[in-house]
């Protein structure tokens, strides 16, 4: 075996093991200890970060800030991974930030000439747009970590009511149209919600004497099926679930078919009108609320009766805002400082 190929190979078993002996490894490669040594001295000379523990049960590990080995891509496949990257630019906040920026410098670094050629001209004719969202999003991390962990956090919440204390254990983060959303179970009101993680003012572990829910066989992607299919518990009356229906004009159904969550629930008749039909949390009030309101008399929204409720109080407010003569709408002339 060349020493290239047993640098690879000694690499890739290290990473495996992460507790070995220098003896084990010359056994397992068949050279010598000294051989075995300098190996290793040249791996920890390309940043493989190695720790010596001495004594009758010493040895090496590899601390957790491991260098993983190097894996061979297609010029296609780089392309690939590049603009798997380029797809979350525009977000302002990501869970591994400043690893992502630097994992995308060594690998642009590495690439060939004409690869790099192809990668700056591509970039002037796609991109993965998003709304760039400002709002800072601090505790994504830690989230995310807990929902890795199964560790339940106490979190300063900004929510409907104000900013209040609870104590949740998130099952995952994901993001949509440029916000980053946490589903968690509420130990304070008992029950799954959704929280978005810029709403989130402060966190930290609630400690190993808070007791934690078993999530493990509730993954984020189960957070997206209909609510009967959800695992743990998640569906029907064990959630307090809302029915929702909603009357479509033509106008209506288009513009609701752009959104994904819609697709399967939408019947859209003869006419071109249409009906919706789909269960809700109560959490996701708000959301459908400023939905249905942005569609105007093109949705009409039948049921639930908090869902029509909320819709006529925000009408209202609207109203006041812009009715009634217009006494709420500022004159064109009218200065910024003076509105």
């Amino acid at each position: 075996m060349t020493k290239s190929k047993r640098l690879m190979e000694l690499m890739i078993a290290v990473n495996k093991r992460r507790r070995f002996t220098v003896r084990e490894l010359a056994e397992e490669f068949g050279v010598s200890t000294r051989t075995i040594m300098r190996d290793l001295q040249v791996l920890d000379e390309l940043g493989l970060p190695l720790y010596a523990e001495y004594g009758p049960h010493g040895g090496y590990r590899v601390l957790n800030e491991r260098l993983l080995p190097p894996i061979m891509f297609s010029e296609q496949e780089a392309l690939a991974m590049f603009f798997a990257y380029q797809s979350l630019q525009h977000y302002g906040a990501l869970p591994f930030s400043e690893e992502s920026v630097t994992a995308l410098k060594k690998f642009y670094y590495y690439l060939p000439d004409d690869t790099k050629q192809k990668i700056d001209r591509l970039q002037e004719r796609v991109v993965f747009w998003t709304p760039k969202r400002r709002a800072a999003v601090p505790h994504l991390k830690l989230l995310l970590d807990a929902s890795l962990q199964g560790r339940p956090l106490r979190i300063t919440y900004d929510s409907r009511e104000g900013p209040g204390e609870r104590t949740m254990q998130p099952i995952g983060v994901y993001s949509y149209n440029g916000h980053w959303y946490c589903p968690a179970y509420c130990f304070r009101k008992e029950r799954y919600l959704l929280f978005r993680v810029d709403r989130v003012l402060q966190a930290e572990p609630a400690g190993e004497e808070h007791p934690a829910v078993d999530l493990s066989e509730f993954t984020i992607t189960d957070w997206f099926l209909p609510p009967p299919q959800q695992p743990g518990g998640m569906g029907g009356e064990a959630q307090g679930l809302l029915q929702l229906k909603v009357r479509l004009t033509r106008e209506g159904v288009r513009r609701c078919r752009w959104e994904s969550w819609f697709q399967e629930e939408l019947v859209v008749g003869e006419a071109g009108e249409g009906l919706l039909r789909l269960s809700i949390r109560h959490d996701e009030m708000d959301y459908y609320t400023g939905y249905f309101l942005s569609l105007g008399a093109d949705a009409v929204v039948v049921q639930p009766p908090e869902l029509v409720s909320r819709l006529r109080e925000a009408v209202r407010k609207l109203y006041e805002a812009y009715g009634a003569g217009g006494t709420g709408v500022p004159h064109p002339t009218d200065s910024v400082t003076g509105m």
